[in-house]
């Protein structure tokens, strides 16, 4: 009883100096030092309870306490405690860490006695480590594996994997396959490999083939744009030209139509029946009477069509849309014993 007194004793006398050697806080702001501060508590009941054999209670707080500061007294005693509750991966992990751990020339006796306990607890761990092989087939099924609930990389299944001695459950998994397991009792420095083969799922949904990509439908083209609106400039001009030509064709057929009834009322001669000069004259009046009737011809519907043109295109302009029946004109020529001329009809 004495000696365990002793040991837990010496154990806290170590920690707790070298816990004293940890960085002043008297220049530090608060939050550095009230970290210190739990640090060096945190360590100290760590240790203890570690002398105490109370590993599983000390990695806790020896946890802690390094994740607040970290000094190889503190990590070294973790490793430990680590590799005794057959976590000897990572234990091995932190002792290597303070092995290799570069300490200044005047670094306090206490982290450098740490250095040599770690090693000297490093050196009997290493060989207890065991090596699993994971293997799934197949291959291009892209499994998962676990190996007792710790993802394991895809770039090390099918490779040897540093494991913990003791019994671990292996689990493989892929999307589309029924999900194996197995397990397997490693031995310390023991290797085992372990072999873990998917089948398909009846009852996982099949995958249709591949969706071809929709091609993008191009738009329609826009609808052309509307012609612009026609203009009235060359339906007038149209109108100008046959009101003029009828002016002309009514004067021409008024004047010939007048000298056709002078040279009628000149005639001594029956109608028909005349000789000589008479005759040359009533052959010149008929004449001049055609030219009348031409000259009304051409120039009353000419006058017409041009006055309902230039009547329509100004209303044209104002009622787009709206077509306006044209208006139709119906001429008819006479001639009678005194007179020439020409009668016409709209409708």
């Amino acid at each position: 009883m004495w000696i365990a007194k002793l040991r837990l004793w010496a154990g806290v006398t170590v920690v707790g100096s070298a816990a004293l050697l940890l960085p002043a806080t008297a220049n530090a702001d608060d939050s550095q030092a009230e970290n210190v501060a739990a640090a060096r508590a945190l360590g100290i009941e760590g240790v203890q309870l570690a002398e105490a054999g109370k590993c599983t209670e000390a990695i806790e707080k020896l946890t802690r306490a390094e994740a607040l500061y970290h000094a190889p007294t503190i990590l070294g005693r973790l490793g430990e405690c680590q590799v005794n509750v057959g976590q000897i991966v990572i234990g091995t992990e932190n002792l290597n860490r303070v092995v290799r751990e570069q300490l200044a020339p005047n670094a306090p006796k206490a982290f450098k006695d740490a250095q040599a306990r770690a090693q000297k607890t490093l050196d009997a761990a290493l060989p207890r480590i065991g090596h699993l092989t994971v293997l799934v087939e197949p291959k291009e099924a892209n499994p998962s594996v676990t190996v007792s609930n710790v993802a394991v990389p895809s770039a090390l299944i099918g490779v040897e994997r540093p494991t913990d001695p003791g019994s671990h459950e292996v689990v493989a998994s892929a999307p589309g396959y029924i999900t194996q397991r197995t397990t397997v009792a490693l031995a310390e420095a023991g290797r085992e490999t372990v072999t873990l083969r998917l089948t398909l799922d009846p009852n996982a949904p099949k995958e249709g083939p591949p969706v071809a990509p929709v091609a993008a439908v191009a738009a329609p083209p826009p609808p052309p744009a509307a012609p612009p609106p026609a203009t009235n400039q060359g339906t007038k001009t149209v109108a100008y030209v046959l009101i003029g030509t009828g002016v002309v064709g009514v004067a021409a057929g008024s004047i010939t139509g007048a000298m056709a009834l002078s040279k009628k009322s000149d005639l001594d001669c029956p109608q028909n029946h005349c000789t000589g000069k008479e005759a040359d004259k009533l052959d010149s009046a008929r004449t001049m009477a055609v030219i009348s009737t031409i000259g009304f011809a051409v120039g009353i519907p000419a006058a017409a069509v041009g006055t309902v043109l230039l009547l329509t295109a100004g209303s044209s302009s104002s009622k787009a849309g709206k077509r306006t029946p044209a208006k139709r004109f119906a001429a008819s020529p006479y001639l009678g014993p005194t007179s020439a001329g020409v009668t016409g009809t709209f409708w």
